[in-house]
């Protein structure tokens, strides 16, 4: 059996010759904390009908299990990589220099209660936001380090 994470592996898939992945994040812990909170709370009424029990077991592979996985977003030394999915899956690749504005989001909920916010990457050629990653922990944090990683460029 390999040690490899579920993210070394979809990497070892996408990376090129001398690329390497120099950050990598998902969907923020926060964010599926509180969600989580929300359906345990849903599903109490629920519970002595065993329905609860299962609405909230479902909840929880959802958000803990899939969403982690199947949001790999990360930055290398040449490109944003954002693979999707987990039976089935979307890649999408931008090089840096194709990055024309990037911009961060965060609502009034997101700030208050799960700590998260979006990221909106646009590109050259492109209309509108063109990718965004969404519900991810300290927004501005990431920004920074694309920004960093964009200007050794």
């Amino acid at each position: 059996m390999s040690d490899q994470t579920h993210s070394e592996k979809v990497w070892d898939k996408i990376l090129s010759p001398n690329e390497e992945v120099k950050y990598e994040f998902s969907i923020g812990k926060q964010y599926i904390k509180t969600y989580l909170i929300i359906w345990a709370i849903i599903s109490i009424p629920f519970v002595f009908a065993v329905v609860g029990l299962f609405m909230f077991a479902l909840a929880f592979l959802y958000l803990k299990i899939y969403l982690p996985k199947a949001n790999i977003y990360g930055f290398t030394n040449k490109r944003v990589l954002i693979h999707r999915g987990f039976f089935s899956t979307d890649l999408v690749s931008v090089d840096y220099n194709k990055i024309t504005d990037v911009t961060v989001r965060v609502s009034f909920l997101d700030k208050t209660f799960t700590k998260s916010g979006q990221i909106c990457i646009n590109t050259a050629g492109g209309m509108g936001k063109e990718i965004i990653l969404q519900h991810v922990a300290n927004p501005y944090e990431i920004k920074k380090k694309l920004d960093g990683l964009r200007d050794d460029k």
